[in-house]
């Protein structure tokens, strides 16, 4: 079997995708206000000084910019084990840093880093050999390639390739089976301007296969989705199919250890991949070849050696457009503030929506609603990022509670 090697087109969408992440941190934008769609290896890093119109598309990073968009490169290819991470600040370009990239693979730095968020949101690096990372797109090319009922043809990538769940879909399986993909704006145009066809697996997580549903979008008939990265509601799979999908893939897996079980029938349980065996505790897992084992961030429910259910993740996280957010952590924000004397923050219901809501107790003096919820949407806008934002505040005397005292939800 041919063991794919990143070329220097992989590279260099991964380092676009990397990019336009980290800048939405340092100016805090929306995804589409970076303009990476349009980026491009001839696109300048830097500021741009005098403007001409043959002048390439630029960046436009500053210098504290770029020492931050080099070391998230760096980081995520494991440059420094090459020797070769300060000639990041001497390029211009990103077709230079994707170059760059790829003569630091050829000196043998392999392994990718790809960063997650802790229990209170700070980023947290996990380490991913090389290999495991082939060996789990090679089981998927099984699953999906010429030995399949319904061949993949081509990949519609609507997941970011920088996380690992994408870079293992939209990187790794296409360079495997030869596959062209499809990423991000012209992704989307083809679904809603109806050009799917046979062979197509679509790439996306909960959030996104939600919007799909609602817009009661047709799918071509043979098209395959994968998702990832949260729990996906059965009611939007069902719907999906109902809209022409031929079958939904659910992967279950972390940055920490890649995919750890798949499924294709949201009521059934997840089968472990290969790489995996059933651990000495109920949430752990133990690689088969190495014997190292691996905490996880979900409680599981084993049914027999190979097959679980997820009952929810320990860190009391939930997933908002596919990344990782601590509702407590943002409730406490959020009640360390004068106008609040407390704060509840929660995921909204199915049918309310796929974003937090929060519940807000006033201080003592807060009377005006509309100003309080005002202030609070301004308050969100400037210290949290657009996943962490809550969508609606109901105010009121005291939290909401069950009859035995412990918090509970409320209704929109």
């Amino acid at each position: 079997m041919n063991r794919p090697a990143l070329d220097q087109a992989s590279i260099l969408a991964v380092i676009v995708s990397l990019l336009a992440d980290e800048l939405k941190t340092l100016r805090h934008l929306s995804a589409h206000q970076t303009g990476s769609e349009r980026w491009e290896a001839s696109t300048l890093l830097g500021e741009v000084h005098e403007a001409s119109e043959q002048q390439p598309i630029a960046i436009g990073a500053d210098s504290l910019e770029l020492l931050s968009l080099a070391t998230r490169v760096a980081t995520f290819f494991n440059i420094y084990d090459s020797g070769l991470e300060d000639y990041l600040l001497r390029f211009k370009t990103l077709g230079e840093w994707a170059e760059l990239v790829v003569n630091a693979r050829l000196r043998g730095t392999e392994n990718i880093t790809f960063a997650t968020s802790g229990s209170t949101g700070i980023p947290k690096q996990c380490l991913q050999q090389w290999n495991a990372l082939l060996n789990e797109a090679d089981f998927f090319a099984e699953c999906l390639g010429p030995g399949a009922e319904q061949p993949a043809q081509r990949v519609i990538a609507l997941s970011p390739c920088h996380h690992i769940y994408g870079f293992i879909f939209s990187v790794l399986l296409t360079l495997r089976l030869q596959l062209p993909v499809i990423r991000g704006p012209q992704a989307m145009a083809l679904i809603n301007q109806r050009k799917l066809q046979a062979g197509d697996v679509l790439i996306g997580f909960p959030f996104i296969w939600g919007q799909l549903s609602r817009q009661g979008v047709s799918l071509a008939p043979g098209v395959t989705a994968i998702t990832s990265t949260g729990p996906c509601d059965p009611a939007i799979i069902r719907q999906l199919q109902q809209q022409g999908l031929e079958r939904m893939i659910e992967v279950y897996g972390s940055s920490e250890t890649a995919g750890i079980g798949l499924r294709s029938d949201p009521e059934a349980p997840f089968k472990l991949l290969p790489r995996w065996r059933r651990g000495s505790h109920a949430d752990t897992l133990s690689e088969c070849v190495s014997g190292v084992d691996y905490q996880l961030n979900d409680q599981l429910q084993w049914l027999d050696q190979s097959s679980f259910r997820p009952l929810g993740r320990r860190d009391k996280a939930v997933q908002v457009g596919g990344i990782n957010v601590f509702p407590a952590s943002i409730s406490e924000r959020l009640q360390s503030l004068p106008e609040v004397a407390a704060a509840a923050v929660r995921l909204m219901s199915p049918g309310e929506g796929e974003r937090l809501k929060a519940f807000i107790v006033p201080a003592v003096g807060q009377d005006d609603s509309a100003a309080l919820a005002a202030f609070l949407q301004a308050w969100c806008a400037a210290n949290l990022t657009a996943a962490e934002r809550p969508k609606v505040f109901t105010f009121g005397t005291t939290l909401p509670h069950s009859a035995l005292g412990k918090e509970s939800d409320w209704p929109l």
